[in-house]
C-alpha cells in the first residue's frame, strides 16, 4: 500500500483533528497521504485530488465519521470499486470498523495489510418518469425507502418481476441490500442478513394488516413499485440522504447494482461478533441515558 486517502466529515470538528493525527502515523509508515480538494485545499504534506481522482488514485480511502459519510462515500467510490475504512466518529457506527480512539492500532493493522475486502451487493433504483419516459438512476448500499411527505399511510403495490408480491397499505415501503438489512429495515421489525447473502428484503413500514411482514427475495429479481393514481406528495429516499419527488403514474424499480461496496474488514471480527456487539452497546448507551 503506498498511497491512502483521508475523507472528513466536515461537519464534525473531531473529524479533521483525526485526520491530521492519521496522516502523522501514516506520514510516519511511509505511506502517501490524499485528500478531497472539497475538503482540504492545500497541504505540503499530501497530494490535493479533485472528487474524479480522489475516488480513484489512492490504494484505499479512510473515512473519518459515522455510518451516513461511509454510505455518501461508498456511493461516490464504488464505480471505481474503492475500498474503503471507516474509523467511526459518530454514534453507532455499525459500517465503521473501529473507534476514533483507536486509531494508531486501526492503522497498523491496515499497513500491516492484517485484512479483507469484504464485497457489499448494492441496489439501483429507477425512477421512471410516466409524462416522458425518461429514467432517472440512483445507487443505493443500505435501502430504498418510498414514502408519503405528509406522513399520511399509502397504497403501494410491490412486484417481483412479474408477479405481484402484494398490495400494501402501510407508512412506507423499505427496499434494503443485506447491508441494509440491519438499519432502517430492522428497525421496522424485518431480519437480519448476512452481508454475502444475495437477496432483497421488502418492509412494509407500520402496514395496516396484521399479518403483513418482511418478504426476502433474490437478488436476481427486480422489485417494482406502482402507487394508486390518486396518491400524492411520494418520496424515493437513497439510503436517506438523497430524496427524490415521484409522481403517483411513476414506477419505482429497484434491483441489484452492477459494482459493489468494497469494505477493508479486519481479520478476525465476524459479522455476527460486530452485531451483537454494536447493537448490545445500543442498548446500553440507551438504558444509561434512561
Amino acid at each position: 500500500m503506498n498511497e491512502v486517502g483521508i475523507y472528513l466529515n466536515c461537519s464534525k470538528a473531531e473529524s479533521l483533528t483525526l485526520a491530521r493525527q492519521c496522516q502523522a502515523y501514516l506520514k510516519k509508515r511511509g505511506i502517501t497521504v490524499a485528500f478531497l480538494k472539497d475538503q482540504i485545499q492545500e497541504d505540503e504534506d499530501a497530494r490535493i485530488y479533485d472528487r474524479q481522482g480522489f475516488f480513484s488514485q489512492p490504494d484505499c480511502l479512510i473515512v473519518l465519521g459515522g455510518d451516513g459519510t461511509l454510505l455518501s462515500v461508498a456511493r461516490a467510490s464504488c464505480i471505481k470499486a474503492m475500498p474503503l475504512f471507516g474509523i467511526n466518529v459518530g454514534k453507532l457506527g455499525f459500517l465503521t470498523e473501529g473507534e476514533a480512539g483507536n486509531y494508531e492500532r486501526l492503522l497498523e493493522r491496515l499497513i500491516d495489510g492484517e485484512y479483507y475486502v469484504e464485497k457489499r451487493m448494492m441496489l439501483s433504483c429507477r425512477v421512471k418518469r410516466h409524462e416522458d419516459g425518461v429514467s432517472d438512476t440512483y445507487i443505493a448500499l443500505n435501502d430504498v425507502l418510498i414514502k408519503n411527505a405528509g406522513f399520511r399511510m399509502m397504497d403501494i403495490k410491490a412486484l417481483a418481476g412479474d408477479a405481484v408480491i402484494d398490495t400494501f397499505r402501510a407508512d412506507g415501503l423499505i427496499i434494503s441490500s443485506p447491508t441494509g438489512s440491519t438499519a432502517y429495515s430492522l428497525a421496522a421489525g424485518g431480519p437480519v442478513v448476512a452481508p454475502g447473502t444475495d437477496v432483497m428484503v421488502v418492509n412494509p413500514v407500520c402496514p395496516h394488516r396484521l399479518h403483513d411482514r418482511a418478504y426476502v427475495i433474490s437478488a436476481d429479481e427486480k422489485i417494482t413499485a406502482r402507487f394508486d393514481p390518486q396518491e400524492s406528495d411520494i418520496i424515493v429516499s437513497i439510503d436517506g440522504q438523497t430524496m427524490v419527488a415521484v409522481d403517483a403514474r411513476d414506477e419505482v424499480c429497484v434491483e441489484r447494482a452492477l459494482h459493489t461496496a468494497n469494505l477493508i474488514r479486519l481479520n478476525g471480527v465476524s459479522f455476527y461478533e460486530r452485531l451483537r456487539n454494536k447493537l448490545s452497546a445500543d442498548v446500553l448507551d440507551g438504558e444509561h441515558r434512561r
